[in-house]
Order: structure tokens, then C-alpha cells, then sequence
């Protein structure tokens, strides 16, 4: 394989696993945490995350790596190799779908809640985004599988 697909291959498995670690760490910390939370205290806590630096980073991370991934996928010439690199830019894509779609949607409503008057449908809202998290999470884990699969398969 070329040296380009080998560097192309490097950057899409270091974002997505970058990606990964992050969501990893919500899902076995943060959101446990946050989901054992009354209402008030979960208001307070989210207000306290300033998510509006690290929301624009993953998403265009994410859709660069998944842009990046097809044209490692086109440069690779290997029928698997380039599937594999296209099922990593798929799972990539849903992660921005999911974050983009529902996570962030929410967040930002989550924003303007007052921890004094509970907001309408909160646990049903908490309860979605914390779903549309296990999808980008694993969504992530597929990415990072079929990228390192591919680098496993150019170089080899």
C-alpha cells in the first residue's frame, strides 16, 4: 500500500479512537453519574459542563475522519481494506448523526432549564439522550474496530 493510505489510515484511527475516549468516558462515568440525579441537582450539574467547545471539535473531527476514511478507501486499491475503511466512515457518520440529531438538540435545551421548575418530559429527554449516546458510543467502537482492521490490512 501507499504511503498516503498509511497516513490517511493513522489520522482516521487516531480521531476515531480520540472520539471513542471521549464518549467512553461519558458513558462509563458521567452519564451513570448524572442519571442518578433528582432533577435539580442534574440541571445544575449539566450547567456546569460547557459542552459549546467540545461539541463543534467532535463533530467536524468526526466528519473529517469520516471524509478522510473514504478517500483512504479509494486510495487503498484492496477490496477489503477499502471496505473496511468505508465501515469505519459509516460508523463515524452515525456518531455525528446521533450527536448532531439528538445529543445536541437536547443539550442545548437542557441549557435553559431552571433547576427550580422541572422542564416537560425531563426524564424522557434524559432518557433519549442517554440512548442516542450508547449508539454514537458503539457507533465509535465499530469505527475504531474496522479502521484498525484496515491498517492491520495495510500493512500487511
Amino acid at each position: 500500500m501507499s504511503t498516503l493510505v498509511s497516513v490517511l489510515g493513522i489520522w482516521v484511527l487516531t480521531s476515531a479512537a480520540v472520539q471513542l475516549g471521549t464518549l467512553w468516558i461519558m458513558k462509563l462515568s458521567i452519564l451513570p453519574m448524572l442519571n442518578t440525579l433528582p432533577y435539580d441537582r442534574y440541571v445544575t450539574v449539566c450547567h456546569l459542563i460547557d459542552m459549546h467547545v467540545f461539541h463543534p471539535i467532535a463533530v467536524w473531527s468526526g466528519v473529517i475522519a469520516a471524509g478522510v476514511g473514504v478517500w483512504a478507501a479509494i486510495a487503498s486499491g484492496n477490496a477489503l481494506v477499502a471496505t473496511l475503511f468505508l465501515i469505519g466512515s459509516v460508523g463515524m457518520v452515525v456518531v455525528g448523526l446521533a450527536s448532531e440529531g439528538v445529543n445536541r438538540p437536547i443539550w442545548r435545551q437542557i441549557e435553559v432549564w431552571s433547576p427550580r421548575r422541572p422542564a416537560e418530559a425531563w426524564a424522557r429527554k434524559r432518557r433519549v439522550w442517554h440512548n442516542a449516546h450508547q449508539v454514537r458510543t458503539y457507533a465509535a467502537v465499530v469505527a475504531v474496530g474496522a479502521y484498525a482492521a484496515a491498517m492491520l490490512g495495510v500493512v500487511v
